[in-house]
């Protein structure tokens, strides 16, 4: 009890004094505008539509406190906080419960959660701290001998994990193993395990109800088959898949060093090593291992610029390493009561220490980059003007300010690296009726131009400030 109240408490605490008050792009989350926006609207995503993300993030949406994005912003720090404490609670059943085992557990929570990656997906609206907590989840629910849950719940569990990031369903050969005996599950536990994963897939048909209502931000149009398949696999997405050279795999193999150091310092990460290569439970070292290994490659081996945001089970993996190699210190040391006292206030102070080292890192409360962006754009667009914008960050602010705060309705906002997708000027026609668009697909902002030729047109991306021409036929 004290020691999961100390794991809220420290976690609490740390994330208060340093998350984000309002929107911002710090830490990865470009995104956020566009995940607030569809949240609080009822709108979809960009893919893979993260169907659970948008379920349990609304109900924060109401708190009384804050801004719109702050009260989404409160339920990643949540998430992380629950996903730290599932990890204590998993780490004190798997080392039975021994002396040693309720401070190595809340040790190991407490390195995962204040981790500044970690940390600072707790500060902002993005998937990936729900995301920790279903990987935990899935690892817990999998590896757990007493567990007393049917096959179908595991299986259930990994298919809504999948339902907030499609990565998830690199955990899925993990159902194939038997941790009881014999390599593989029968068929029939097999086959129960499945069924509980297409029961969680059944999140996802909340998609194509919320694309049916034409909402302002609808990625794909879900209400089409085809739309559906579009934002569920990704499909945008792809061409990121093995692009980096050799080269490029060198260098994020180096940066990855760079980062778990980062994240544990050398005392974590030797101890974590230690603690891989002396962990006795089969099904423990298999699917941590698993894991980390999955989510590694995963990330090197993905294009994007921001791909080390994946790494987060990785980390997760990292933790419960290190934990095992603390806990089989402390066993070396079974006999010498003081010096197992003295090492674990030693690595307890040392983890305090840190904190205030890397909170400048993380802390993004007074970060207002975002918002001024926003402040800024809509006091000088000019009334009823055509905004063509480029660039994440700026296109879903912009969304988060009009669809979801229903600030400056009078303009157009036009992603304008979407323009060549049917479904987003058709999604043009049904958020800005007063626009003239005489045909859908492949349009080009010239089109646009000239069909509305009484319009002020406005031109925004990250590169250059806001621009603003006249229209010819006043």
């Amino acid at each position: 009890m004290y020691a999961s109240l100390a794991i809220i408490l420290i976690l609490g605490l740390c994330y208060s004094f340093a998350i984000a008050p309002d929107i911002t792009w710090a830490h990865f989350s470009a995104d956020g505008g566009d995940l607030i926006a569809a949240t609080a609207t009822g709108s979809v995503p960009h893919p893979g539509g993260y169907p659970l993300y948008l379920i349990l993030a609304r109900p924060f949406q109401f708190l009384p406190v804050g801004t719109l994005a702050f009260r989404t912003n409160l339920f990643s720090a949540l998430c992380t906080i629950l996903a730290a404490l599932v990890l204590y609670v998993f780490l004190i059943h798997q080392l039975h419960g021994r002396p040693r085992a309720k401070f190595v557990s809340v040790f190991a929570a407490l390195a995962y959660g204040l981790a500044p990656f970690v940390w600072g997906q707790a500060l902002v609206t993005e998937v990936y701290a729900l995301h920790g907590l279903l990987m935990i989840a899935c690892v817990y629910i999998l590896t757990l001998e007493k567990l007393n849950i049917s096959e179908w719940t595991r299986g259930f569990i990994f298919g809504v994990a999948a339902t907030n990031h499609l990565t998830s369903v690199m955990m899925f050969p993990l159902l194939l193993l038997n941790f009881r005996g014999g390599l593989f599950v029968s068929a029939r536990t097999f086959l129960i395990r499945c069924l509980g994963i297409a029961g969680g897939l059944l999140l996802y048909l909340l998609l194509p109800l919320r694309a049916y209502s034409d909402p302002p931000v609808n990625w794909g149009n879900a209400s089409t088959v085809g739309g559906f398949f579009w934002l569920v696999s990704g499909q945008i997405y792809h061409d990121y898949l093995f692009s980096p050279t050799f080269a490029d795999v060198i260098q994020r193999l180096r940066a990855f060093a760079g980062l778990l150091l980062e994240q544990y310092t050398w005392i974590g990460v030797l101890l974590g090593i230690y603690g891989l290569f002396t962990l006795r439970s089969q099904r423990i070292l298999f699917t941590t291992l698993w894991m980390g290994m999955a989510f590694l490659f995963y990330a090197v081996f993905y294009g994007s610029q921001d791909s080390q945001v994946n790494l987060l089970p990785v980390w997760l993996a990292f933790a419960i390493w290190i934990a095992y190699g603390l806990n089989d210190l402390f066993e070396l040391l079974h006999d010498r009561l003081k010096v197992q006292w003295s090492l674990a206030g030693l690595f307890f102070a040392l983890l305090m220490i840190r904190i205030p080292f890397t909170f400048p890192y993380v802390d993004v409360s007074g970060d207002a980059q975002a918002r001024n962006f926003i402040d800024q754009a809509l006091r000088e667009i000019p009334n009823n003007s055509l905004v063509f914008v480029e660039g994440d960050s700026q296109i879903f602010s912009l969304w988060y300010a009009q669809y979801a705060l229903h600030q400056r309705l009078d303009i157009a906002i036009i992603a304008k690296g979407l323009l060549p997708y049917t479904w987003y000027t058709e999604n043009l026609s049904h958020t800005y009726p007063g626009i003239s668009i005489s045909e859908h697909g492949k349009l080009q902002s010239g089109d646009l131009i000239a069909e509305n030729p009484k319009r002020v047109v406005c031109y925004i991306s990250a590169e250059k400030p806001l621009q603003c021409i006249q229209p010819t036929s006043q």
